[in-house]
């Protein structure tokens, strides 16, 4: 019986530590994949970061594109031979290289008209037709005038594929053709580049209708392709944004994706984070962490079998159990070890054949001189290095010893242990040395500094409870610290935890004598086996006052060898004292036992045989038992549905020595149960040897009968209750407290309630809640309590005492769980945070009011914007006059006081420029409810100087000539055309003169276009010298053409100012590039302004033909209708009357 108690025994702990570690893996694995998810994540809100980002900036590249689209449509249809021509060649000069390909015009029946590409005679453009073309027809289809973005195509001009982006032409208020700008994907690409450089993340341009327009990488391969339809941006055009994960069809890669809408193009960014590479690093510190784990399970597993196999083997195993320590010892003691050795005096040091492996050296480096030592070592180690070696050489320690960073050829730096000692001469030797050891400890290092961030976090918690938590960390030479130390160990050992890092002999010193030897055995032995540490000792404070102190901790094994365990250390001096006053107690109750109506047994384990008294037996209404009976006897009289729980606490409490009490259901002799409690306790015999159980039974039916009947009352409940003692610990617990708290399933009862808290300064922290029912009658809290999965819920807890006449007594405890209620309130104030953040970032100003114009939120970037002196947490509740009174007065008008509100059923978006010259766009945007109810109003205003200054520069560059700086023709036509309107209002006549270059072409065949040019830019600066007036406008038509508006001028005033100009370029003398003097003449032809622009400059030209046709060098005067031509033109050189 013995021996299979001893094996039953052996089998139970296996399998309580099997369980153990799968319960350990359990909840591992758990925390391992959420760390997964979490990362995961995260890196999907940083996609949708970067999507929302690129989807700006795309947003404005787009606006910018459909603005240069818009501004050429509208130069055609006023001036397509010059000022649009001139436009398309700075637009193609003033975006990037490459960027867009073609500027074309097609007419409204598709033919091309224009494009940058073709030849000067434009023969090779009007051969070609866009009629079938998507970007041609969606305009034809739709009358609005909008850019519209093509699906990637073969240019059939440009040969190269391009998205086409197109603007609708007018012409007498009908379709007349269409803009179409032929955009380098790669320019839409380049943002995308910009950010995904190289690696496995990706950004991509499509279409509303999926088509690729650009993609950061592999874009030769897309751009014929659609995504695929199922995408959810495609399923789904109502909504602005979105993620999804999926293995790209284009590489395979698996991806992270976050997707944005643009707000104003049917286009979608959307970004791809590699998961793979995302998670790399997680799931690599998991894959070590399993590693590591499922190398500790393994070694715990393999001791506790090698343990069991000592009880079953018993002496002829010992030996073969020896030896097996001992490898496992020389095994753990002699991994990746290196040694090295450097005489006195030498100037080098010898290192082993792991040496040059260690810092990625030439196989042949093992010997090192002091400057190359020296050069590998970190600046900062190399004198503490010095210092130590030095100190050991000249005696003054026993051992040699550091730990500095040397660095690998790799440029990293790696921490290595090195450790010697002074060795005397021998026989062999003629000088002495130094001989050790080193170690590469970067893992260790690394994972002392991950667990100094982790000690940080838990140092104001772990200040908070009694006793210390800490990890102590043995080493292979012996050596011990506290690597971490709660500050409680202040009252423990009466030393800081920054002493204990370094040495942990002062936790020590005060240890008692008497529990010196075995605390040492415990630890070793636990440092062997892996097993986990569990001791209680005596320790001597420096007042002479000895307490007792007890101590649990789990080790683990590190990769130099060494063992840390993590455990916890508490003074149990009061608990020592209640059960010594305890086993006196029990002493006393065992000597009036006679007094009490129980029966009496005994079991002899050795033989399994149960002796019973007459009580027993009248219990179970017997005569007369066989005496002594059999144990298995006594087992067929256990209930069946009791027998399982009975026999396995009877076998756990007699194995472990202790007392026990249970309750169960005995037959009679007329076949019925009683309840019985059954009470016993290990009587060791004198070699120690539990061989004896002596023991009570009492006859508990009535009390079970009453107990069933208010278990039924109370395990109908919906709630948990509990009624606990003046001792806190459970008194009564209904089924579904029992569900909800008990780990194993079984009753509460007898349990301390500190179970139910998480730690135990929850459990100190509630004992103010017992109070309070003990001093009002009353408690009504929400409390954090552990429940039997683990978990951590939150109750609503009433209590109230049992007994109102009595509120010292027993308390009744009401709980409901209301964890997803306050997870629901959680999420919503988490989410209203997030919102806040976001308006805090937001770029651009923010400003929510709610129905009565009262502020509710607003983010600094606003109060920045307006220069409002305050901070914007500051002005959340002012009314609308206390705003308007902050903003500058540029911008008050927008804002409606609450005498003129604004419209209530639309929204707005005005512009305004402040005083110091910003331009700020601000949007309105009315906020309501799905039935329509007003929810209050939303303001966002934006920063638009930039992009104003920037419009005004392409304006700029629109209208001036860019080789004389002159206005072009659009903009003289533009100024000829409010003269007219001016003069139709009653202004003075004018006159307006066309100028043109004698012999130009002949200068540019002669001296060569360089030198044509000279030309033109010199008259240019005639025209802008003295010799027009203020208000006179000169302007470049186009080639050598030019033409001068004079306003307010007479016709003999305007031949005047004409013949001036003609003759000072006659008289001035031109430099070429060969240093040779050029002289040019020019004609002018004049005309008074008339009703049209066209008639005037067409009067204005005929007169400069004329002029060309009798000589040149002159100047001629429009005739009028049916005159004939003046006798003498002016200006001739030799005839002019002036």
């Amino acid at each position: 019986m013995k021996k299979n108690l001893v094996h039953w025994r052996t089998l139970g702990a296996l399998m309580l530590l099997v369980l153990a570690c799968a319960a350990y893996w359990w909840q591992l694995l758990g925390q391992q994949r959420e760390q997964i998810a979490f990362t995961q994540e995260q890196t999907q809100l940083r996609a949708q970061q970067i999507s929302r980002t690129l989807a700006a900036q795309i947003g404005t590249l787009m606006g910018g594109i459909e603005y240069l689209a818009r501004n050429l449509a509208v130069l055609y249809e006023s001036d397509p031979q010059h000022a649009f021509q001139l436009a398309a060649g700075n637009a193609l000069a003033t975006f990037p290289a490459g960027s867009i390909l073609q500027i074309a015009v097609a007419a409204a029946d598709g033919k091309i008209v224009y494009s940058s590409l073709a030849s000067n005679d434009g023969a090779s453009a009007s051969a070609v037709s866009i009629e079938d073309r998507a970007h041609f027809q969606a305009h034809t289809l739709d009358a609005e005038k909008r850019l519209y973005i093509s699906r990637p195509t073969l240019g059939r001009l440009s040969g190269q594929w391009s998205v086409q982006m197109s603007y609708p032409l007018q012409s007498q208020g009908a379709f007349g053709g269409v803009v179409v700008l032929s955009v380098n994907p790669e320019y839409l690409s380049r943002n995308f580049r910009e950010v995904f450089a190289q690696g496995k993340d990706v950004a991509l341009l499509v279409r509303a209708d999926g088509a690729y327009l650009a993609r950061s990488h592999l874009q030769s391969e897309v751009l014929d392709q659609n995504i695929p339809p199922e995408r959810e941006f495609l399923t789904h055009p109502e909504r602005s944004s979105g993620q999804y994960q999926i293995p790209a069809p284009i590489d395979g890669v698996d991806r992270l994706y976050a997707w944005q809408r643009l707000a104003n193009y049917p286009l979608v960014v959307s970004v791809g984070l590699g998961r793979d590479q995302a998670l790399s690093a997680t799931q690599l510190a998991v894959r070590e962490s399993r590693w590591r784990n499922a190398l500790g399970t393994g070694v715990l597993l393999l001791a506790a079998t090698w343990i069991a196999a000592l009880f079953t083997r018993q002496k002829q195993d010992h030996a073969q159990l020896q030896r097996h320590k001992q490898r496992y010892s020389l095994a753990l003691e002699g991994g990746k070890l290196g040694t090295w050795y450097w005489p006195l005096g030498a100037d080098s040091v010898q290192f082993d054949t792991r040496w040059p492996s260690l810092l990625g050296l030439p196989v042949h480096a093992q010997q090192l001189n002091r400057q190359q030592l020296e050069a590998f070592m970190h600046p900062s180690d190399w004198p503490t290095w010095q210092e130590a070696l030095q100190a050991h050489a000249r005696g003054e320690t026993d051992y040699f010893e550091a730990e500095p960073r040397l660095r690998h050829q790799s440029g990293q730096w790696i921490w290595v242990h090195l450790r010697g000692k002074l060795v005397d001469p021998d026989a062999m030797e003629t000088t002495p040395h130094i001989a050790g050891t080193y170690l590469d400890v970067t893992q260790r290092h690394e994972a002392e500094a991950a667990r100094a961030e982790m000690q940080m976090r838990l140092s104001k918690l772990l200040a908070q409870v009694p006793g210390t938590v800490y990890q102590f960390r043995l080493r292979t030479d012996g050596s011990a610290c506290f690597p971490y130390a709660s500050p409680g160990i202040m009252d423990i050992y009466g030393i800081t935890p920054e002493l204990a890092q370094t040495d942990a002999h002062q936790a020590f010193a005060s240890v008692h004598p008497e529990d010196m030897d075995r605390l040492a055995a415990s630890i070793r032995q636990s440092a062997d086996t892996l097993e986990a540490w569990s001791f209680e000792w005596r320790q001597i404070r420096p007042d002479g006052e000895v307490r007792w102190l007890a101590g649990r901790a789990n080790p683990e094994r590190e990769p130099d060898g060494s063992t840390l365990w993590h455990g916890y250390i508490h003074d149990v001096t009061e608990q020592h004292a209640m059960v010594e006053t305890l086993r006196r107690s029990e002493a006393r109750l065992r000597l009036t036992m006679a007094a009490v109506q129980d029966g009496l047994w005994e079991w002899d384990t050795h033989f399994d045989t149960i002796l019973m008294d007459t009580r027993c037996h009248e219990i179970l209404g017997y005569a007369t038992l066989p005496a002594p009976l059999h144990v298995n006897t006594w087992k067929r009289l256990v209930h069946p549905d009791d027998r399982p729980s009975v026999l396995t606490t009877l076998q756990r409490q007699v194995a472990l020595g202790q007392p026990f009490d249970v309750e169960a259901r005995l037959r009679t002799q007329e076949g019925t149960w009683r309840w019985v409690e059954i009470r016993g306790q290990v009587a060791p015999d004198a070699a120690g040897r539990s061989a004896l159980v002596i023991g009570t039974q009492t006859d508990i039916t009535q009390r079970m009968q009453e107990a069933h009947l208010r278990r039924a009352l109370l395990d109908n409940a919906a709630a948990a209750l509990l009624i606990t003692t003046p001792e806190r610990t459970i008194a009564l617990a209904n089924q579904r407290a029992v569900e909800t708290f008990s780990e194993d399933g079984l009753p509460l009862q007898g349990q301390s309630t500190q179970a139910l808290h998480r730690h135990e300064a929850s459990y100190a922290q509630f004992r103010q809640y017992v109070d309070t029912v003990r001093l009002h009658g009353a408690v009504q809290v929400e409390y954090l309590l552990r429940t039997a999965s683990g978990a951590l819920r939150w109750f609503s807890m009433r209590g109230t005492p049992l007994d109102p006449e009595h509120p010292e007594g027993d308390i009744v405890w009401t709980l409901v769980d209301t964890t997803e209620r306050r997870e629901t309130e959680e999420a919503l104030a988490t989410a209203q945070a997030h919102l806040l953040e976001v308006i805090q970032h937001f770029p651009g100003g923010v400003l929510v009011q709610n129905q009565a114009g009262d502020a509710v939120v607003i983010n600094q970037a606003m109060c920045d914007l307006f220069n409002v002196p305050a901070r914007s947490k500051d002005l959340v509740g002012y009314d609308r006059e206390a705003l308007l009174a902050l903003v500058p007065p540029e911008a008050r008008a927008v804002l409606p006081s609450r005498e003129n509100p604004h419209n209530e059923g639309s929204s707005a978006s005005y512009e305004v420029t402040l005083q110091d010259g910003r331009t700020t766009r601000i949007d309105l945007i009315l906020m309501r409810t799905g039935r329509g109810d007003d929810l209050g109003r939303l303001w966002l205003a934006q920063d638009i100087t930039e992009r104003r200054r920037h419009e005004r520069t392409l304006e700029r560059l629109a209208t001036t000539d860019t080789l004389t700086s002159l206005p072009n023709r659009r903009a003289f036509m533009a100024r000829l055309e409010a003269e007219i309107t001016h003069i139709a209002h009653g202004a003075p006549p004018a006159m307006v003169l066309m100028l043109d270059l004698d012999h130009f072409k002949r200068v540019n065949d002669t001296w060569g276009h360089a030198t044509g040019d000279q030309v033109l830019m010199h008259l240019a600066k005639l025209l802008r010298g003295n010799l027009l007036r203020k208000d006179d406008m000169a302007g470049r038509l186009g080639g050598e053409e030019f033409a001068v508006l004079l306003p307010d001028t007479t016709v003999p005033e305007g031949l005047g100012i004409a013949e001036r100009l003609r003759a000072a370029l006659e008289q001035s003398q031109i430099l070429s590039d060969t240093g040779q003097t050029i002289r040019v003449t020019m004609s002018v032809g004049a005309c008074t302004v008339g009703t049209h622009s066209g008639s005037t400059l067409a009067s204005a030209d005929a007169a400069l033909y004329e002029a060309k046709n009798t000589g040149r060098n002159r100047v001629v005067q429009a005739r009028a209708a049916g005159t004939a031509a003046p006798d003498q033109p002016h200006g001739a050189p030799a005839k002019s009357p002036h």
